[in-house]
């Protein structure tokens, strides 16, 4: 089969993904009960209609993130989970008790926002005894719990520090840690690694592992689909307000793309009008990059090869041609390009 033909397959269903090793291609839910429960959520600002139906569960034992574009809802969702707003209609319960209402269900959540809110001018210690009355821990209990802490998130070495002083990564540790000293069975993060080195990004990786283990259930949102893809249970995708795909990463990725390639085609600029118009004839979507393009089907090297000569020969030049296989980028661009075209 040319590249063309195999091109021409891609938006009619040719499709791929393999696995990826280790983990089984099954749907399975996890075998701990539901802590959070949301039931036909759907929510309007004004007129405007934000969320329009939205069902979801998440599992104690579970890390599900959310994944969407600019306004799919995910805020307005996660701010409903957290008790901060009330829905317009449908239903949200987290261990049982609707956090909007119920301020014992609220007590069981933890939050951790995007911008980091602690106190500067404090220790990682004193920061965390205040956090620790503010979620109302025992007095008897504050300097147990937060040692205890401080040891799990290995912030031991920093425990006087100032955390003004703290890089980004070891504030965004504190942050996490002010969140869960009263033990949330749910703990909500919003973008938790936005910003921050690779270290601290797998030290962070490392603490959630950590509560998923003891049993907290973890909702985290987030546009950083390689970390979506090595830390998430499950994913649920949101567009338009509406959850559109939702599962394991590898199971979503398989169902979209069975054993299909990916081809990236990066050009030295970004095509004209035609050259768009030829590019979407033989089955390539635009990523945030004007200059770079994908597509996927049952590609060889000869393929990209092929494609790369008939790409110059319609007037582009082309920097790079390569094959890979998709992931949940390629999956939200994908969903992207569904939203908008509805």
């Amino acid at each position: 089969m040319g590249a063309l033909d195999a091109l021409a397959r891609m938006r009619s269903g040719g499709q791929l993904s393999l696995p990826r090793a280790g983990r089984a291609l099954d749907s399975a839910v996890p075998v701990l009960p539901a802590c959070v429960v949301v039931e036909a959520a759907a929510h309007a600002y004004d007129d405007r209609l934000v969320l329009k139906g939205v069902t979801l569960s998440i599992h104690r034992g579970e890390i599900y993130g959310l994944i969407g574009a600019n306004g799919a809802g995910k805020t307005t969702l996660m701010k409903a989970i957290c008790g901060r707003m009330s829905l317009t209609s449908g239903t949200v319960r987290v261990d049982g008790g609707d956090p909007a209402r119920d301020a014992s269900a609220r007590r069981r959540i933890g939050f951790v926002p995007q911008d980091i809110a602690i106190y500067p001018h404090l220790t990682v210690s004193e920061n965390l005894q205040v956090f620790a009355r503010l979620a109302g821990v025992p007095r008897s209990e504050v300097k147990r719990v937060v040692a205890d802490t401080i040891e799990r998130a290995g912030l031991g070495q920093y425990t006087r520090q100032l955390t003004r002083m703290l890089s980004g990564g070891y504030r965004r540790r504190v942050n996490i840690c002010a969140s869960i000293l009263h033990d949330p069975v749910l703990l909500v993060l919003d973008e938790p690694t936005v910003g921050i080195d690779i270290d601290a990004r797998a030290a962070i990786h490392g603490m959630l592992d950590d509560m998923r283990r003891r049993g907290t259930a973890i909702l985290l949102t987030t546009h950083d689909l390689e970390q979506a893809e090595e830390m998430c249970d499950r994913v649920g995708f949101l567009a338009g307000g509406l959850l559109v795909r939702e599962g394991k990463p590898e199971v979503l990725l398989h169902q979209a793309y069975g054993e299909d390639r990916e081809l990236v085609a990066t050009l030295r600029s970004p095509p004209d009008q035609s050259g768009r118009a030829f590019l979407q004839q033989i089955g390539f979507l635009a990523t945030k990059s004007p200059i770079t393009w994908f597509g996927h089907g049952p590609l060889e090297g000869s393929d990209a090869a092929t494609l790369g000569r008939q790409i110059a020969e319609a007037g582009m030049v082309v920097s790079e041609i390569r094959i890979r296989r998709p992931d949940l980028g390629s999956l939200f661009l994908e969903i992207v390009g569904e939203e908008g075209r509805a």
